[in-house]
This record gives structure tokens, sequence and C-alpha cells, in this order.
């Protein structure tokens, strides 16, 4: 099931489009977004310009089209404060219809936090139990804390970007902006002290537009207190000109950045908080995760191993690249059959062979980029894609491993193998040894080697295969592949056909 998200906020309009694997499981197959600023005309007029509407409604229909050129079940359409606040929005509601065939559903203040906290709580490790969220618009802030799936607090405030620098244009009504703030974010933010969440995440744009001023955004560190502080004085005093040319900023939000770096610092304050975990995630995963809430047993389940949520992970990234097809299947049985029958000679554990299966599934992804060098571009896609639930040395394992099923030995000056200790640098070797035999024996993709044993024979291995046709270069390929097996297990590889077994 595919469905697409728009979120029509005071300063931009997102879209998403994501496809439905099953309850908790999802891919996004597209991203767009607008700055359109539609707070500006509201917050200062108590209406939406005619001009802004038009420009709107151009930028609703091409997210339209752009949703059903992807096949969406549904379009998905939420307005916040902008539209909320606006005298004439059932124009804007009644044209969003007539125009874009939206039907535009526009959400409280309260319903807002709670659809920015599923969406935010959909990404989160399960360890993590309560969490707490501010996400900072252009007309709102939104501060929610949730235990598990369940909103225990929840405050919309009058704190968007756009209101604030409408309100205070000048720079010498900083003290009187920042008092403002301080009254209105308070409560709030002693709330979530007391609450004492394991974390406290912030969304939205002019957050991870702090998060890339302050050089955490790529390398997911928080934002810290100390630092943000110091960057929200300079922004704060520094020039229009000076604050568009930052990359992270732009012209769209040099009249806004400061406004909200003043309510981020204010609100760690109050709450008594050294750090800020950026999120990407916000309403319009919100939006997803609700519909996909709701719509739980229309979702099926594709494959039998997809209920573990590591797995499912891998099936999804696997999907995504295309690489999930027969001879990735075939491969993978191949692989775990050696592993298993080879376990007196690796002693590697339940967790190492969970990195060679996955390694296995994914193993030709690289081809989604380019045939050549796909092994090096699997590495690459392993490692920046969206997997959850693994951490930086289980996903570098898994692409190393994979990145090494043909080609070139590890080498220390490998990226991603130097980084190694000795002891995973076994395991990678060990791995990907299994691995590149096993790819070899299905070199034909037609899954002609049937079962694989394993049977020692002296100071030599024999590889006792059944098959179901010709396996000439599947045995060409393996015996070709097996340099880096020999050289990690101290033994030399034969491979036998049972005899009767090709046709």
């Amino acid at each position: 099931m595919k469905v697409a998200a728009i979120d029509i906020g005071a300063n931009s309009v997102h879209l998403v489009v994501s496809r439905l694997f099953a309850p908790g499981i999802r891919e996004v197959l597209d991203r767009s977004r607008e700055m359109l600023q539609l707070g500006r005309g509201t917050f200062a007029t108590g209406g939406i310009p005619p001009e802004e509407m038009d420009r709107a409604m151009a930028v609703l229909k091409r997210f339209r089209a752009i949703a059903e050129a992807q096949g969406v079940e549904a379009v998905l359409a939420v307005a916040t404060s902008a539209v909320r606040d606006a005298r004439n929005r059932g124009e804007f509601v009644r044209r969003a219809e007539k125009e874009a065939r939206l039907a535009i559903r526009v959400v409280t203040g309260e319903e807002e936090g709670r659809l920015i906290y599923s969406g935010v709580r959909d990404g989160l490790p399960h360890t993590i139990r309560k969490a707490a969220v501010i996400d900072i618009g252009g007309g709102s802030a939104e501060i929610i804390v949730g235990d598990g799936d369940r909103v225990k607090f929840v405050k919309s405030l009058p704190l968007g970007v756009l209101r604030l620098a409408g309100r205070f244009p000048k720079s010498k009504d900083r003290k009187e902006m920042e008092e403002h703030v301080r009254e209105i974010v308070g409560p709030a933010a002693r709330e979530v002290k007391r609450q004492e969440p394991e974390m406290v995440l912030g969304t939205s744009g002019s957050i991870l537009a702090l998060a890339s001023l302050l050089g955490v955004r790529e390398d997911g560190e928080p934002i810290r207190r100390g630092a943000l502080e110091d960057l929200s004085d300079r922004l704060l005093t520094s020039s229009r000109r000076s604050l568009a040319a930052l990359p992270p900023v732009g012209d769209r939000r040099a009249d806004t950045i400061g406004p909200g770096s003043l309510v981020v610092r204010v609100f760690m304050e109050e709450a008594g908080l050294d750090e800020l975990v950026p999120c990407e995630r916000a309403l319009r995963e919100g939006v997803v995760a609700d519909y996909a809430s709701r719509n739980s047993a229309r979702l099926q389940i594709h494959d039998e191993d997809i209920a573990d949520p590591r797995r499912r992970s891998i099936y999804v990234l696997a999907r995504r690249l295309s690489a999930l097809d027969l001879h990735a299947t075939h491969t993978t049985r191949l692989a775990l059959k050696l592993f298993d029958d080879l376990a007196p000679l690796h002693r590697l554990d339940a967790k190492d062979r969970e990195v060679l299966e996955y390694a296995s599934l994914l193993h030709d992804s690289g081809y989604w980029i380019s045939a050549e060098k796909h092994h090096k571009h699997a590495y690459y896609l392993i490692m920046n894609g969206r997997l959850e639930g693994f951490d930086a040395d289980e996903r570098r394992l898994i692409a190393l491993v994979a990145r090494y099923h043909r080609g070139s030995a590890p080498s220390s000056k490998h990226l991603g193998y130097a980084d190694l200790g000795r002891g995973d640098r076994q395991r990678v070797k060990m791995l990907s040894a299994i691995l590149r035999i096993a790819d070899g024996l299905d070199r034909s993709h037609a899954a002609l080697v049937d079962e694989i044993h394993v049977i020692p024979e002296g100071e030599a291995l024999t590889l006792e295969l059944s098959a179901n046709g010709d396996v000439d270069l599947e045995l060409y390929t393996a015996g070709r592949r097996a340099d880096i097996f020999r050289e990690v297990f101290g033994r030399d590889v034969k491979f036998r056909v049972k005899k009767g077994e090709a046709k």
C-alpha cells in the first residue's frame, strides 16, 4: 500500500510518499518541499492573501500529481496554524478540494502535537520508553511528552518563528522577545523536566538548520546547550545579509533563524536540558503512522521473516534497491548452510550468523547504482541506507561482508575495514569467505544447487552438492572465489556433485 502525506505549515509545505509494508514498517519513496511561508500573511493581516493562496494551490496541484504518479492509494493532507488561524481558511479548504482534489484536515494545536509525536515515536528504538518532543513551526511550537505510544502531555504554544519575527522585527527587541518566549514556554518546559523523559528530541526545519550550523546534523550528535547559546547570540545580532549567506539558513530563514534559536535555548534552560537530539521525523511522518495504525488490518506482511524488526528493516532496504530476488535468497540459504556446517572451525556465534544472513541478502544491492564495482557500491548503500535497529558497528560489519563477496581480499587500506579491530577483521574474513563461495555456487542465478554439505576429508574440506542441472559454471566460479576461504580456514576446499543428482 502506498500513501502520500501533505503537511501545509506556516513556513513550508511538505510532501512525503511512503509504501506501507506492515504496521510499523514503511519506506519513503519520494519527498518534496516548498517554503511558501503562508503564515506571513495570516499573522500580519489575519488572512491568507490572494496571491499567496494562488501559489499554494499551484504547489498542492503539483504535489497531488507527484503522489498520483507513484500510484498512491490515498493522499492525506493536513493544515496547521497558518490555515487554522486564517479568517479565510474556508476558502482555502474549498479551493484545495476543487482545484487539487485534496480533502484538507485542519488540525488543532493538540492534534498537531499528537501527530508529531506519532511520527517521532515511529522511528525510535523500543528501548526508549518515555520521550519528549519540541517542534517549532512557523506559527506555533508543540511540546509533547509520551510514554511508549501513549501521549501523556501536549501543549501548543503561539511561538512559531514567523509569528515571533513579525512581532519582534528589530534587534533591539531581543530582550522583550526573550521575556515573551520565557513566559509562554516556561510552564510547558518545566512540565517536561518533571516528567523526566529518557530522551528529548527537536523537530522542524529551524531545529535542523541549527543542528547544521552547529555541525551535528550529519554525525548524529545532539545539540548542546552551551554551543547553542553562543550560536543564538551570534544569530540574533547578525545582519540579515550575513544570515542569508549561510547555506543552512538562506534568504527564506534569515528572518526566523534567530527567533527559532531563542525558543530552543529558552526551552532547554527552563527544562534543565544539556542536550537536544535533532530529529528528521515530524508531522508528515505522524500522519502516515496514524493512517497505518488505523488501517493495520489491511496491511499484510509479505514474508514470514519480516516479523523481526531488524530483519524487516533489511528486507525493506533490499526491496527498495531491487536486490531481494531469487538469487539473493538462494545465496543466503547456501551461505547459512555453510556457516552451520563449518561451526566447529569458525566458532562464531548467532550474531555473526545474522551478519552473514543480512550481508547475503544485500550483497548485490550495488547494482542499483552500477554493475561495475557493484560490490563497492553495496558497501556504500548499506552504510548509508535506512536500517533501523542496528548500531554503527553492526552496519559496518554487514556492509563489509557484502563488499567482499567478490573482488579483492580485505585489506587494511580499504575504507571501513581499516577501522576494525583484530577480532572484527577476522570475522569479516571468515564470513565473506563463506559468502564468496555461496555466491559462486549460484553464478547462473538459477538456483541449480539444491543442497550443500561440508565433509571433512583429511586436511581438506569437500563441499558435496546436490544439483538440478549443469553446474559447471557454478563449480568454476566457486573454485575461483575460494581464495579467502583457504586462507582463513587453513584448509583446501574441493567440490563434488553427488552422482545422479545433476540433470
